[in-house]
């Protein structure tokens, strides 16, 4: 019997896909190698090898590490801090959210909210109308309850924009646990309250291994976004106070727009890609490893 060649139908999918993501990667590649400042128009773009890398990586006194590595922990604290919160926080409201209750169907809306919204948009909003010490909701509670309110965005950025981005991702985990657990069979729920198992066995024993792989999916694309996010930190702290709440895709976006530099802005950009991928791989190999305990 002859077999269909079904894969034929999935290539103009695999180049447009190839166009759009791996076109702009491998530019981004090229100019990473180019010593290309926007703001001197007589030095010529020439090739500048792994030198732009180079400024970056380089480490000439233990005593006195490069900014680049203090926004590389930046980063990778907001990263882990926010996913935590997302998955932990996303979990116990998917659970709540998966009740046959008044009004389920209006909160499950809701709570989605934050992810339809702009990044700039609503850092704007936090910023100005309820993180603010004077004209903010935060502000004027604090000084009716007798508090003098701190400048948050100030003095605890890091926190500030972990918070916000656990707020602005942390629908889009609600919403896919809330699918893995709303594809339990109800038989294996049944058959859990016939043997007498609680609530804490039933969520903890029987529904956290089951919707493991959405949990898994959830967690290695919400590490992509968290990463990448950019606006709420643009519109809020502006990485202030001075580089304090730095992080890589800001940094980038600082090289181009303010420094001019096209080639270390590219590099920086590469070097975020590849620091992406291998917290990626950690984190999926991670989840394999406790996956192989349930299975």
């Amino acid at each position: 019997m002859k077999k269909h060649n079904d894969w034929r139908f999935l290539i103009p999918g695999m180049i447009v896909v190839a166009v759009v993501t791996q076109v702009p990667f491998i530019l981004t590649l090229v100019y990473s190698t180019l010593r290309w400042n926007l703001a001197r128009p007589d030095l010529p773009v020439k090739f500048y090898g792994f030198k732009n890398y180079w400024y970056f990586l380089r480490i000439e006194d233990w005593s006195d590490i490069p900014v680049f590595y203090s926004i590389v922990w930046q980063t990778i604290l907001i990263t882990i801090c926010a996913l935590a919160l997302c998955t932990i926080v996303g979990f116990l409201l998917a659970l709540l959210l998966d009740n046959v209750i008044p009004g389920v169907n209006v909160a499950r809306t809701l709570i989605l909210g934050p992810f339809f919204v702009m990044s700039t948009a609503s850092g704007v909003i936090w910023k100005t109308t309820i993180l603010n010490t004077t004209f903010g909701w935060y502000g004027t509670i604090a000084k009716y309850l007798g508090f003098t309110p701190v400048d948050l965005i100030s003095y605890h950025p890091i926190a500030v924009i972990v918070f916000l981005f656990s707020w602005r991702w942390m629908p889009f985990f609600v919403l896919m646990m809330l699918a893995g657990l709303q594809s339990i069979p109800d038989e294996i729920l049944d058959s859990t309250k016939v043997d007498g198992v609680n609530w804490w066995q039933s969520t903890f024993l029987v529904k956290l291994p089951m919707i493991r792989k959405h949990i898994s999916v959830a967690m290695m694309l919400g590490l992509i976004f968290l990463v990448k996010e950019f606006g709420l930190i643009l519109v809020t702290t502006a990485g202030g106070p001075g580089t304090s709440s730095y992080t890589l895709p800001y940094a980038v976006y600082m090289q181009v727009f303010n420094a001019s530099n096209v080639g270390r802005a590219a590099a920086l950009a590469a070097i975020t890609v590849a620091l992406t991928l291998v917290g990626i791989n950690i984190l999926h190999r991670s989840i394999e490893k406790r996956s192989a305990i349930y299975d």
